[in-house]
């Protein structure tokens, strides 16, 4: 299963950049990352309810596929799906673009268990995560 299309926007900051004047290969987790917390907002979802549910999304795995450069000032969109891969984790399928050109600067993929926060142990996604993800057309 896959989520509908979810969208964010991120301005590169100054500080965000290497000593070539691009921003830094590091820094497009964090927008990553920033863009999920947008994501669970849009859907409902609270980093308390994780505390609730006492089960929280781990990242294990983190795939970036840098295609442009981009530089102070340039803002940026991101579209994030989600899928769903097994009954402990899914995947956020994020695709970076400058607005104006709409150039493709980064393809990334990052993959997430459930972790029962007591045990440190995977577990099942909670349903009413589940839920909050689901296509509308299902």
């Amino acid at each position: 299963m896959t989520s509908e299309p979810l969208f964010s926007e991120r301005v590169v900051r100054s500080y965000e950049l290497d000593s070539f004047g691009h921003v830094n290969n590091a820094v497009y987790l964090q927008y990553c990352e920033g863009a999920r917390n947008d994501y669970l907002k849009q859907k409902g979802i609270r980093f308390s309810d994780f505390q609730r549910w006492n089960k929280g999304p781990f990242l294990y795995q983190a795939t970036l596929n840098y295609k442009r450069p981009v530089f102070a000032d340039d803002r940026l969109r991101i579209e994030g799906r989600i899928r769903f891969q097994r009954r402990t984790g899914f995947r956020i399928d994020h695709v970076m673009s400058r607005i104006g050109d709409e150039e493709t600067v980064c393809i990334a993929a990052l993959d997430f268990a459930f972790v029962d926060l007591v045990t440190q142990k995977p577990c099942r996604v909670p349903s009413p995560f589940l839920e909050a993800f689901r296509p509308e057309t299902q």
